[in-house]
């Protein structure tokens, strides 16, 4: 596989939104190891949100 073909599906993916995109997190229809982090499906949740086993919260610092 070329440099530039490699590159290119990686920017398809990730434009995507990954193996499960966006589309999934909104319906709350993440596949089965996924979470619903801010409209999108991810696999562990992001610095910042609260892990909820099938969501991720987002946790203001504020409070």
């Amino acid at each position: 596989m070329t440099r530039w073909l490699r590159h290119a599906l990686v920017a398809a993916l990730l434009l995507a939104g990954g193996p499960a995109g966006p589309a999934a997190a909104q319906r709350g229809a993440c596949p089965p190891g996924f979470k619903s982090a801010a409209g999108a499906c991810v696999r562990a949740c992001p610095g910042g949100y609260e892990d909820r086993g099938a969501e991720c919260v987002y946790r203001s610092e504020s409070h």
